[in-house]
């Protein structure tokens, strides 16, 4: 009896501790940098996440990504969330327990999630395997999805129709972290049930607005809006009505009419984007209504509005502010840009006025001044137009507003800019980066060195590169200040926990620092790429630089390496050696903030004070600085290694008789020597 007894006991331990938690939701967050993406998982019972992985899949390349949720420890009857930021979790929705914090989750809205549990069984899955979400049934762009009250977990057989989706672009704008609305009054966290009542139950997606025509042409643009409409437990169809002056159809250009209606099936109508316009023969003016769904005796409305514009002349303007205009000293124009102009309604030529500095043409390549027209003909007028920096500036920044005008038409705008670049120098090179242990992965920081002082700051700038997705750009400008040689200068991507890691404050706070262990590094000074860290084309997960949950430091006397990233010049801490960190001073490991040095003696001179200016050489004469006392041996050599000229100097030497080009400069002094590349123009 005892032996029953007990083995009675641990049948009921085992299946009280094997529960099946499920996934029930994933928002995808707007706030800046995504901070605040998290996904819902709900425990029915009891569960030990020891050992559990989320798998994540990227672009539907398949559910490789392991995420470990052992921390989430063991949870009864209660909700938790994996999140790349716990701070914006409590902001948004208030929640703050049974939360962990992985960077890994940064899934946009068509990517998917699985569960495993510790024997790599697929437990649950949101997202076809395979598939990216894009344009899917269960695309959920900057919005959410959300699991349906009864859809048990479904063992790696994901079905949309057990989901209900917020609509894609529903959070665009929204957040408090954006000054929008919270989540939580969009996303429904937390309320998932098991059982689910049974109840008909109607799911509509966000209001219409910014529907238009102009009068008496509707034929020619006609803006459609779109939502979705969902149904679980009906016992009848869904109907869809539209309100005076608007109409609706289940395609975009399709058929349009006041009503419409959605088969149900078992009970569920599956996510349908459905769309609404403006009605035919309006007057101007502005216009709103309620769309009404209903079925089953449950009821939704959608919200929609639109108007109706006066057929007066108009003007099109199809770009954003363009910049990049840029081009190196003596090296003008810059390149093009081009965007196109539409009219309609006009009763006179578009006029286009670019802003000093600047050139338009109506021709790639050829015809570019300070003005153009655009002629109109039958009141109807458009045009793709070129933009450029003229040539001939001096080195610095330019910016302006071209100006698009026609009579009786609204002014319309474009922000232009652009750089006339000086010489680059190597005179800041990035020494280390470093993925901390705090909350939400921080400190992340990028530190940087200053080999030789520095009269304007602004001329240098930092861009991360993403999970292997090449070059973002600078995304990051230092403001318009001296630095000093010897200076280290750090970027975190926050402040509070970098000075509670390091115990003092970063020199600047940009999302730029905000890395994983798996993203590169790219320097620039005056638009150009100077140094580089890490592989800006391929993911560092499981290369020889990835330095998740760790650090990387360069070698004393190495760089900066341009553009081609050298693993030799660096050492690296090894994957998760910093976790269980809570300082700098207590590491076990530390990083070697602030040791990195250039200064390497040969001999009788310092390699740190040799310096050939002006680079490139344009006037005939290099000048070589160094503290050398003794006169120097200086060798020329092109880049098939021929020596192509010699010289002993103490400082000037004449290369007016060699070939524009590259060439390595050898200076020689007794036993040491140094190599440096200059180009003579």
């Amino acid at each position: 009896m005892k032996k029953i007894t007990l083995l009675f006991s641990l049948l009921v331990t085992a299946f009280t501790f094997a529960q099946n938690p499920v996934i029930t939701g994933y928002v995808d967050s707007t706030c800046p940098g995504a901070d605040g993406r998290a996904l819902e998982i709900y425990v029915e019972g009891t569960v030990d996440f020891t050992d559990w992985n989320i798998v994540r899949q990227s672009n539907g390349g398949g559910f490789t990504t392991n995420i470990d949720i052992s921390g989430l420890g063991t949870i009864t009857d209660d909700f938790a969330y994996v999140t790349n930021d716990d701070a914006i979790l409590l902001q948004e929705f208030g929640i703050s327990t049974h939360v962990l914090v992985t960077g890994s989750i940064n899934g946009n809205g068509d990517d998917g999630f699985q569960l495993n549990d510790p024997t790599d069984a697929i437990v649950d899955r949101f997202g076809v395997e395979g598939e990216d979400g894009t344009g899917t049934a269960w695309d959920h762009l900057d919005s959410y999805a959300y699991r349906i009250d009864g859809a048990s977990p479904n063992t790696g057989n994901f079905n949309p129709a057990n989901w209900i989706f917020g609509g894609v672009d529903l959070l665009d704008g929204e957040g408090l972290c954006n000054g929008g609305n919270a989540f939580s009054s969009l996303v429904p966290f937390g309320t998932y049930s098991s059982t689910g009542d049974g109840n008909a139950t109607i799911v509509t997606g966000a209001d219409v607005s910014n529907l238009f025509y102009f009068e008496g042409n509707f034929d020619e643009v006609n803006a459609e809006g779109s939502f979705t409409v969902q149904g679980i437990n009906l016992t009848e169809n869904i109907t869809i009505t539209s309100p005076s002056n608007f109409e609706v159809s289940t395609t975009s250009e399709g058929t349009f009419s006041n009503s419409l209606s959605l088969t149900q099936s078992n009970g569920e109508v599956p996510a349908t984007e459905l769309f609404v316009r403006l009605q035919s023969g309006l007057t101007a003016g502005d216009y709103t209504g309620v769309i009404t769904v209903t079925s089953s005796s449950v009821s939704e409305s959608i919200n929609v509005s639109g108007e109706v514009l006066a057929a007066t002349p108009q003007i099109d303007v199809q770009t954003g502010p363009i910049s990049g205009l840029n081009y190196d000293l003596g090296n003008g124009p810059s390149q093009e840009e081009s965007f196109v102009i539409e009219g309609q309604f006009l009763i006179d030529d578009v006029n286009v006025t670019a802003p000093a500095d600047f050139e338009v043409s109506l021709s790639s390549g050829t015809g570019f001044s300070n003005t153009v027209d655009i002629i109109q003909t039958g009141g109807n007028a458009s045009s793709t137009v070129y933009v450029r920096l003229a040539q001939d500036l001096v080195e610095g920044s330019y910016s302006g507003n071209l100006q698009v005008t026609s009579t009786n038409a609204t002014q319309e705008t474009v922000e232009l800019s652009g750089n006339v670049f000086g010489d680059v120098t190597n005179d800041m090179i990035i020494t280390g980066v470093f993925d901390g242990p705090l909350t939400g992965g921080t400190p992340k920081v990028i530190e940087l060195y200053v080999v030789r002082d520095i009269s304007d700051l602004s001329t240098f700038g930092v861009g991360s590169a993403n999970n292997g997705d090449g070059t973002d750009g600078q995304e990051f400008t230092f403001p318009n200040v001296t630095a000093t040689a010897g200076d280290f200068i750090y970027i975190s991507s926050e402040a509070p926990n970098f000075n509670a890691f390091f115990g003092f404050d970063s020199d600047y706070v940009s999302n730029v620092a905000n890395n994983n262990g798996d993203d590169a590094i790219e320097l620039f000074q005056n638009g150009q790429v100077i140094d580089t860290f890490g592989d800006i084309n391929t993911d560092g997960t499981g290369e020889a630089w990835v330095y998740l949950d760790g650090w990387a430091y360069r070698i004393n006397n190495t760089g900066p390496d341009g553009s081609s990233f050298v693993l030799g010049n660096w050492t690296f801490s090894g994957v998760n050696e910093n976790n269980d960190d809570t300082s700098q001073d207590t590491a076990t490991n530390p990083w070697p903030i602030g040791t990195f040095s250039t200064t390497l003696s040969v001999n009788a001179f310092d390699v740190n004070e040799v310096k050939l200016y002006p680079n490139p050489v344009s006037n005939g004469i290099l000048t070589i600085e160094t503290s050398a006392k003794d006169t120097l041996e200086v060798e020329f050599f092109n880049m098939l290694g021929q020596k192509v000229l010699s010289s002993t100097a103490a400082k000037n030497i004449n290369v007016s008789n060699l070939n524009a080009g590259v060439y390595l400069v050898k200076i020689n002094q007794g036993s040491s020597s140094l190599t440096k590349k200059i180009v003579i123009k």
